[in-house]
C-alpha cells in the first residue's frame, strides 16, 4: 500500500512510524509526505499550478534531502492507494480557511492519480502555546479541539471526502491520560505523539484486527537526543489509538 501525504511538519510528525508498525503486524504501508513546513491548502494549491520544487521529500519516516521536488512529481513518484489532504494546523478550526483552494486542489492532483482521497485532522495545540485565536496562558483547547473536529466534519462532507483521520480526537484523549505532555514545543508532536497517531495511521489503513505487539519504536528521532517512547506506553497508546477509531475505519 503506498499512500502520498499532501502536508507540512504535521504530515511528518503522523507517518514517522507508520512503515515500522506495520512491518511488525507483516504488512507493507510505504508512506510518502510532500513537505513544506507551515504550509496552508492554498500554498499547496498555488504550487501546483506553478510546479515550483517546493517540497521536501520524506518516504517512510526518513527525509531525503537530495530531492526537491514539486507536488507533480511527487504524485508521479509511485502508484498511490490514498492522497491525504490538510489545513495548516493554525487555521483548521476554520472551514472557510479551506476555500476557494481545496476543491481546486483536489481537481488538479486528481487529473496525476486516481488514489482515494482522505483528510487528515490535525490537533489543538498545548495549553501553554500561544494561538492567535485561542489565546495563551492557558489556552482555550477545548474550543480548539472542537472547531478542529467541526471544520473537517463539515469540510469532509462539502468535499464528498467522506474518510477523515483522526489524529486530532486520538491527541486529544491520550491527554486524558498523559496531561499536556503530548508535544515537544506546544504544537509539534513528540515520541508519545507520533507513536500513538503512528497507531492510528497504522490501524485506519490496515484495520483493528493487525497484531502490532512486535513494534519497538527505533531510528526516526526528530534529534539526535530525544530517545523512543518507553516501551512499557505501548500498550496504552495502542489501546488509545483503537478506541478513537472505533466505528471509523477503512477497512476491518
Amino acid at each position: 500500500m503506498n499512500i502520498l501525504m499532501i502536508g507540512n511538519s504535521f504530515s511528518v510528525d503522523v507517518s514517522t512510524y507508520v512503515h515500522q508498525i506495520a512491518e511488525a503486524a507483516g504488512k507493507e504501508i510505504n508512506i510518502y509526505v510532500l513537505y513544506i513546513g507551515g504550509c496552508p491548502i492554498k500554498r499547496h494549491y498555488e504550487n501546483i499550478l506553478s510546479g515550483e520544487k517546493a517540497y521536501e521529500f520524506y518516504i517512510n519516516g526518513n527525509r531525503n534531502p537530495s530531492m526537491w521536488c514539486s507536488i507533480q512529481e511527487g504524485l508521479k513518484y509511485t502508484k498511490y492507494d490514498y492522497v491525504t489532504f490538510q489545513q495548516v494546523s493554525t487555521d483548521s478550526g476554520d472551514e472557510k480557511s479551506f476555500y476557494p483552494e481545496l476543491p481546486l486542489l483536489l481537481k488538479e492532483v486528481r487529473k496525476f492519480t486516481d488514489a482515494k482521497f482522505i483528510l487528515h485532522m490535525t490537533w489543538s495545540y498545548g495549553k501553554y502555546y500561544e494561538h492567535h485565536k485561542y489565546g495563551k496562558d492557558p489556552l482555550d483547547q477545548d474550543t480548539m479541539d472542537n472547531d478542529i473536529f467541526h471544520a473537517y466534519d463539515v469540510v469532509s462532507k462539502e468535499v464528498n471526502i467522506p474518510f477523515v483521520i483522526p489524529s486530532g480526537k486520538a491527541v486529544q484523549q491520550a491527554r486524558l491520560v498523559y496531561g499536556d505532555e503530548l508535544n515537544r514545543d506546544g504544537f509539534h508532536l513528540n515520541e508519545r505523539g507520533r507513536t500513538l497517531t503512528g497507531y492510528v495511521l497504522a490501524y485506519y489503513f490496515l484495520g483493528k484486527g493487525i497484531d502490532v505487539s512486535k513494534f519497538r519504536p527505533s531510528g526516526h528521532s526528530y534529534d539526535d537526543v530525544t530517545p523512543p517512547v518507553d516501551e512499557k506506553e505501548l500498550p496504552i497508546l495502542n489501546k488509545i489509538a483503537k478506541e478513537v477509531l472505533k466505528g471509523g475505519l477503512l477497512h476491518g
